[in-house]
């Protein structure tokens, strides 16, 4: 919370008579002050964030006014007087308790913008129908239940915000709104959309249409993710071809190694006991048909346990699927909950936040004791609790550390950093609300008898049975679509055919009806983004290949993947028949030292594989999911390798940082260098293979680098240092979030839940080169968070580390700002103060501020000719700092209104009469407190500063333009008097 927050004005503000514009948001006022309704001449006025409780009826002396903000009060409804103020043009009204309108609010027919998000309304006001000049309307957040077909009468309408609501439809009028730009339909009950919504052709870009946790079923939410065009193609082709029903869902069963996962597929699948010997267990990904009664069809994905096979399972786990978690209850052991239950807990949350995940706990034929049984079963399903439990309190902490920052930001509500913050609040109360769904455990054996694997069976019946949970089930499509996806299913049980062009995917389309490019590029894109089938039309070296199987790729990792490389490169392993054993060795070492691989040997263990027919496909591939980066040969690796193309892949490294790192990169900063740091706390779990492909990603982006385990250490050209970090700081630790980390010990940890992982991005360089530094750093980071988005459910939070606390080796209690600050408009100020110095450290704005920073490097400051000038009224108001107004020379002036400020009789102090305190308190009512100091040591006072001009200012060391723009600007409008008021609009 601020400091001074206004509760009442003084009397002598309503000689301001003057004001066009005035803010008096995040304060603590309970009653609209009355001052304000004598500035007729007022055009803008922002009162939100308050405590107001009604609007006073002579609001309509305000006659002038075009722009209106009374958001986040506590007003539940305007006097019927509000609809005289015919020039209103913009009015935010949102987060207070509205649920309906004056009768006559439609004749303000002058509103653009109206903002009514977060009210009550139920039914939709009709008096906002009337409003034909509309360009902007949010209603998000209320309780909404349906749109009326009237809507197209707003047809200027171009930015409708309705998510958030209980709407279950559309009205089909909505399809004629074509100046449509930005529609936001999330978080609804919309089940399908109606017919023509595809002429929608100006909601260009995807992000601008938002349809997601929505129970569509037409279109599916795979179109939907194509934006307007693909929706288009879908329902033109639906119009031509005949609509069908395809109810299909995947079941994946996931576990630790030897949990029964395969055994029960079988026996859920065969209804016979069929055991898995473990020389033949599931290695990577196995895809199984289960026509279950009535005619849903599932696919049932049996994952391979082992760690190494984890990166590839995340490929596979998708949105609206059903999960069974096995545990081996004979084995099992409470203190093996983390491992054997916890991180797959923690993987599905992560991913698929909100599904469905049915607890199996297996081998219940080895245990004799039926007591033991009902134990473990009751401490898996306390310890999973828990972890919801801790999920929650995770979630509520990071809204509470969120909104303590939006409290404390003195930014308008609209700017960006205000807009990431909300955003940020939003994502996790989104993510709340979707916890996972976890049945008790069923105990069962899928030996002889199949105890309890009628029980699971039911189940999953009678999960099936929740079409809304599962859309799924009622996806409607063309039947051409699905003629086409049956074909190239068929394709999969073919040993040759690991991929077929784009010429023959279009061969196969035509012969089942799809003769159009763009519906069959849409049908292929559908099929992809529902990971049926593969296709990368973005990537120019994959683009003309479909691949049927989208197994492909984790048949790969079988072959490149191995978590025993001591029997897999040995001379026994016939595909390397033709090596001799010294070589297989330095090989191997290679491998695990370095991460590297040369494109023959990638070849040989690929050897026995039907994708080796097409061996740069397969590389292609590699390069497409980020498991490797192309290196250049090296005179040591050409030892080992030979001359050919190699490749590192991260996932296999096992080496510490390299002996010249305190060397390259000292901890202590050298005095002519500046830091920056940013990155991601991710709080008890990473995802697997996260940062492996973090390190991949960046490859583009640096010159040269050396790489270990936890880490890489870069240059951008020849001179830019970059660092790229993952460090785990223990549970014993997590009571100090700036706790001296350690790295992993190894890729598989199994990490704890208070456990902290931070993935660190830095660059240093001098101090003239922090432009050049966040140019560096931002690709990183922007690759970092498209990664962090495959994982929509995943625990963590951004940070900016302070700059003078790592200047200072601070390494215990270095304070980190929010991420949000680099989304945030360019700071006046040239420097920010360390909280962790008690306000006695500055460092540069820049160097946490990169907006700031490109801004210093465009600026070169002309000198301003003369003082600037501007005429004043003489309402005697006096003071400093926390109302802003603005002339109508849009001269803005920062005014502290002193709850015991005197009225219009108070005696004056001129501007000659200021001591120097007074100057320093004008410099802070400005938020220059910077340069308090170097003023008070010249000793400036009143007389001095009413002299002052841009080159004495410079001399005063205040370099930025913007600086000398605010305070000779005050210095104008205060004239010969301390009187705060400004000129009438001319």
């Amino acid at each position: 919370m601020r400091q001074n927050q206004l509760s009442c004005l003084p009397d002598g503000f309503r000689k301001l008579t003057g004001l066009v514009n005035v803010k008096l948001w995040d304060n603590k006022f309970q009653t609209f002050p009355e001052q304000l309704l004598e500035l007729v001449e007022l055009e803008e006025l922002d009162i939100g964030c308050n405590e107001l409780t009604e609007v006073p009826e002579n609001i309509e002396v305000l006659q002038k006014l075009k722009m209106l903000r009374l958001y986040k009060n506590k007003l539940q409804k305007l006097p019927d007087t509000f609809c005289n103020l015919r020039k209103l043009e913009m009015f935010y009204l949102g987060d207070n308790g509205f649920s309906s309108l004056p009768r006559d609010f439609g004749k303000l027919t002058n509103l653009a913008d109206l903002w009514f998000g977060n009210n009550r309304f139920e039914d939709f006001p009709e008096q906002v129908l009337c409003l034909v000049n509309l360009k902007i309307l949010n209603f998000s957040g209320n309780r909404l239940k349906k749109i009326p077909e009237d809507i197209q009468k707003l047809n200027k309408l171009e930015n409708l915000y309705l998510d958030k609501n209980e709407l279950t439809s559309l009205p089909e009028s909505i399809c004629r709104m074509t100046s449509l730009t930005v529609l936001h339909l999330q978080d609804n009950r919309i089940t399908a959309l109606p017919m023509g919504f595809g002429s929608l052709v100006n909601i260009r870009k995807k992000a601008d249409l938002r349809l997601k946790n929505n129970p569509l079923g037409q279109p599916p939410h795979e179109v939907c993710a194509g934006g307007i065009q693909a929706i288009a193609a879908y329902q033109e082709e639906l119009g031509r071809s005949t609509a069908t029903v395809v109810p299909q869902l995947k079941l994946t069963l996931v576990g630790t190694p030897l949990s029964g996962k395969t055994s029960l597929s079988n026996a859920l699948i065969q209804q016979v006991s069929a055991l898995t010997k473990e020389e033949d267990r599931t290695h990577g990904v196995q895809i199984t048909p289960w026509p279950t009664e009535g005619d849903v069809k599932l696919l049932v994905y049996d994952f391979g346990g082992h760690p190494i096979y984890h990166m590839t399972h995340q490929l596979l786990l998708t949105k609206g699927s059903l999960h069974i978690l096995t545990v081996d209850l004979a084995s099992y052991r409470r203190e093996a909950f983390p491992a054997s239950v916890g991180k797959w807990v923690d993987i599905l949350r992560a991913r698929v936040p909100g599904t469905h995940v049915l607890l199996a706990g297996t081998h219940v034929d080895q245990i004799k004791d039926a007591e033991e049984i009902r134990t473990k079963c009751e401490d898996i399903e306390t310890q999973v609790d828990q972890m919801q439990q801790n999920y929650v309190k995770d979630l509520d902490r990071q809204m509470r550390n969120i909104k303590k920052e939006l409290q404390g930001t003195r930014e308008e509500s609209s700017n960006s950093s205000q807009n990431a913050y909300a955003k940020r609040l939003n994502e996790l109360k989104d993510l709340k609300s979707k916890p996972l769904k976890f049945s008790r455990v069923y105990p069962l054996s899928s030996a002889e008898g199949l105890e309890g694997v009628d029980a699971l069976r039911a189940e999953i019946l009678r999960v099936l049975q929740d079409t809304s949970t599962f859309p799924d089930l009622r996806r409607v499509l063309p039947k051409t679509w699905a003629d086409l996806e049956t074909r190239l299913e068929r394709l999969r049980n073919k040993n040759n055919f690991f991929s077929i062009s784009w010429s023959a995917c279009r061969m196969i389309a035509a012969e089942v009806g799809l003769t159009s490019e763009t519906s069959m590029q849409t049908a292929v894109g559908y099929l992809h983004r529902k990971e049926v089938i593969l296709h990368y039309g973005e990537n120019e070296a994959l683009c003309d290949h479909v691949f049927p199987d989208p197994v492909c790729i984790v048949e790969i990792f079988k072959g490149l993947f191995h978590y025993d490389t001591d029997s897999v490169f040995s001379v026994d392993n016939p595909r390397f028949e033709d090596m001799v054993c010294m070589d297989l060795d330095r090989v191997k070492t290679s491998l695990l030292q370095n991460g590297l691989l040369s494109r023959d040997v990638i070849h040989m263990l690929l050897s026995d594989s039907p994708m080796m027919l097409q061996p740069d496909l397969v590389m292609d591939l590699l390069l497409e999911f980020g498991l490797c980066y192309p290196v250049p040969a090296s005179p040591s690796t050409a030892a080992i390798f030979g001359t050919g193309q190699q490749y590192r892949f991260p996932s296999y490294l096992q080496s510490n940082p390299p002996k010249t790192y305190n060397e390259v990169w000292p901890p202590q900063i050298p005095e002519n260098q500046d830091q920056i740091e940013l990155g991601h706390i991710l709080k008890g779990f990473c995802p697997p293979g996260l940062f492996e492909r973090l390190c991949v990603r960046i490859h583009p982006h640096i010159t040269y680098r050396e790489d270990w385990k936890d880490g890489v250490m870069a240059w951008k050209g020849a001179d830019l240092q970059i660092m790229v970090q993952r460090t785990l700081r223990r549970s014993g630790d997590s009571g100090n979030e700036n706790a001296p980390a350690t790295q992993l010990a190894s890729r598989f940890d199994v990490i704890n839940p208070n456990d902290e992982i931070d993935i660190v991005l830095t660059t240093r360089a001098v101090a003239t080169d922090v432009n050049r530094m966040w140019k560096a750093l931002l690709p990183l980071q922007e690759e970092l968070d498209n990664l962090l988005k495959e994982w929509p459910g995943l625990t963590h939070s951004s940070f900016v580390t302070c700059p003078h606390c790592i200047k200072n080796n601070a390494v215990g209690d270095r304070f980190r700002f929010p991420g949000q600050i680099l989304q945030q408009h360019a700071p006046e100020e040239d420097r920010m103060v360390c909280p962790r110095s008690g306000g006695t450290a500055f460092f540069r704005t820049s160097l946490v501020c990169p907006l700031r920073a490109a801004e210093e490097a465009d600026i070169e400051a002309p000198p301003t000719s003369g003082k600037s000038t501007g005429a004043v009224n003489n309402a005697d108001v006096t003071g400093f700092g926390n109302i802003v107004v603005q002339t109508g020379d849009d001269c803005v002036v920062n005014v502290n209104i002193e709850h015991n400020m005197g009225t219009a009789d108070s005696e004056v102090q001129s501007l000659q009469c200021m001591t120097v305190e007074d100057v320093e308190e004008f410099l802070q009512s400005l938020r220059l407190d910077e340069y308090t100091e170097t003023f008070r040591q010249k000793g400036v006072d009143g007389a001095m500063l009413a002299s002052f001009d841009d080159r004495t200012l410079r001399t005063m060391g205040m370099r930025n333009p913007s600086h000398q723009q605010r305070i000779l600007g005050a210095i104008a409008a205060l004239g010969v008097k301390t009187s705060y008021t400004v000129s009438p609009k001319r």
